[in-house]
């Protein structure tokens, strides 16, 4: 799967739309699988547990579905319009109308690390460590993930610098 489908990109000349959430779809709907698994073996080991422990494991396991669930269907189509007619950096949801988060002008994209793991961020000048937004998925060091990586920064980091370079070649003139 390249990275325009990876990432659900849609681009003009003045726009780019990425969905940084969707490659985690797959995953989330084992994650679901799995969770829906483990209700299974809760009704059929109930004789063997406490009543206490399995009303416990049973409302663990419906906030795990419902948690997966609002991933599927909200978190994964959450996505971000570089806007270069507005200077602007739009976050849509499902949710919440199109909601403006920053200037591009002002936007620093910069690595953010997390239980082994890493990933792009996107912030603006001077508060990126203060309020940040995830715009990639999870990479690590391994060889799928490095040549995920590598697509990723070869179209999408790159299509978003040339925006913002258009920004301030704009300013300039």
């Amino acid at each position: 799967m390249n990275v325009i489908e990876r990432y659900n990109i849609e681009y003009t000349l003045n726009t780019f739309v990425l969905y940084p959430n969707k490659p985690s779809l797959q995953l989330l709907w084992w994650f679901l699988a799995g969770i829906i698994g483990g209700l299974l073996a809760l009704f059929f080991l109930q004789d063997h547990l406490d009543e206490v422990m399995r009303w416990s494991i049973c409302i663990l396991l419906i906030y795990f579905v419902l948690h997966v669930l609002y991933d599927i269907k909200i978190g994964s189509k959450i996505h971000y319009i570089f806007d270069v007619s507005t200077n602007s950096i739009y976050k849509k949801s499902p949710l919440f109308s199109k909601k403006k988060i920053m200037q591009l002008d002002e936007a620093v994209i910069f690595t953010q690390s997390e239980m082994g793991s890493w990933y792009y961020a996107l912030g603006a000048y001077k508060t990126q460590f203060i309020k940040n937004y995830r715009i990639s998925e999870a990479f690590s060091s391994g060889r799928k993930s490095s040549e995920r990586q590598e697509a990723y920064e070869n179209f999408v980091l790159i299509k978003i610098d040339k925006l913002i370079e258009k920004i301030h070649l704009e300013r300039n003139n």
